[in-house]
């Protein structure tokens, strides 16, 4: 299980977050308000470690070693049902899983070998993490991977959208989807003509790679981290609803195949209940130091 591509990234300088005149742009340039982006502030520098993470998201490959191996049933498999988007809304879908991603009609994910897990929720992460001697990336980490030391840039190729750099709700060619009315138009065609989920193999999209040489921090999946979702101001007045997940959920990072391009950017964050999960969740691993070294692991760092 340790046969993953790990990269060494180097101890630096995070800018996390997003700043206030970016936050303006954003809750102008989409249908979203500020507020729904308002976590990502202030923006702050903060020191980081070094540490190894995957290159690429764990995929279904990797999971059903995992799985073979001891026996694990996924959060979906034990509750009877996986979180499915219908033509409407997500569905309590009986039969969907990591194994069956969109339900028992679809596509098995061992026809998929090489394209990230879904239907992953925090438990189940945590769990193929321990047994392959690695944990998950916290926040920090994860968001260091995509933008680099020092680098402030919006995606992890840097400032300018381009949708051919990632698996998103946006395709090359494709018209933008900046509100509701454009996602779910898009939405309406795509799963009506093509198998869902809509995950492309890991590694796809090597333009679209960090500055740290990571894959796939856009798009492509939503990734569990081990940090819970904590305010970036502990002062600061976020709001009611913030206030509620604040110290309760964990973190989701990177937006996924059925995002959009504001979701898929560096800072974005996302709070989720550990038992959570459908066709777009995912997971990668990480590391203080190589697996095949002594002490390679210290577990639940947050």
């Amino acid at each position: 299980m340790n046969g993953h591509s790990l990269l060494s990234i180097p101890a630096g300088t995070l800018i996390r977050g997003t700043g206030e005149q970016e936050l303006d742009a954003i809750a102008a340039a989409q249908h979203l308000p500020r507020s729904w982006f308002e976590d990502e502030s202030p923006q702050h520098t903060l020191p980081v470690d070094a540490f190894l993470i995957d290159r690429h998201p764990v995929t279904n490959a990797r999971y059903a070693e995992f799985t073979a191996t001891t026996g694990y049933r996924t959060v979906a498999e034990e509750r009877g049902f996986g979180l499915v988007y219908g033509a409407d809304f997500w569905e309590e879908t009986p039969g969907a899983s990591w194994r069956r991603p969109a339900g028992p009609g679809g596509i098995p994910a061992a026809e998929s070998p090489g394209h990230p897990v879904v239907h992953i929720a925090w438990p189940d992460a945590m769990a193929y993490a321990d047994f392959a001697g690695l944990r998950l990336p916290t926040e920090t980490e994860w968001e260091y991977a995509a933008r680099g030391s020092g680098n402030n840039r919006t995606w992890p190729w840097g400032d300018d959208w381009d949708p051919a750099r990632c698996t998103t709700a946006e395709t090359p060619g494709g018209a933008a989807v900046n509100d509701m009315a454009s996602w779910r138009s898009w939405w309406t065609g795509y799963r009506t003509t093509h198998v869902v989920p809509g995950t492309t193999p890991v590694g796809a999209h090597p333009a679209g790679d960090s500055p740290t040489g990571v894959a796939d921090l856009a798009g492509n999946v939503q990734e569990w981290t081990a940090s819970f979702y904590q305010p970036y101001d502990a002062a600061r007045d976020y709001g009611d609803l913030y206030a509620r997940l604040f110290g309760r959920y964990r973190v989701i990072r990177g937006g996924s195949w059925m995002h959009y391009r504001w979701q898929s950017r560096c800072a974005e964050r996302i709070a989720a209940d550990p038992a959570y999960s459908n066709f777009s969740t995912g997971f990668r691993c990480a590391a203080d130091r190589h697996p095949d070294e002594p002490s390679a692991t210290v577990r639940g760092r947050r």
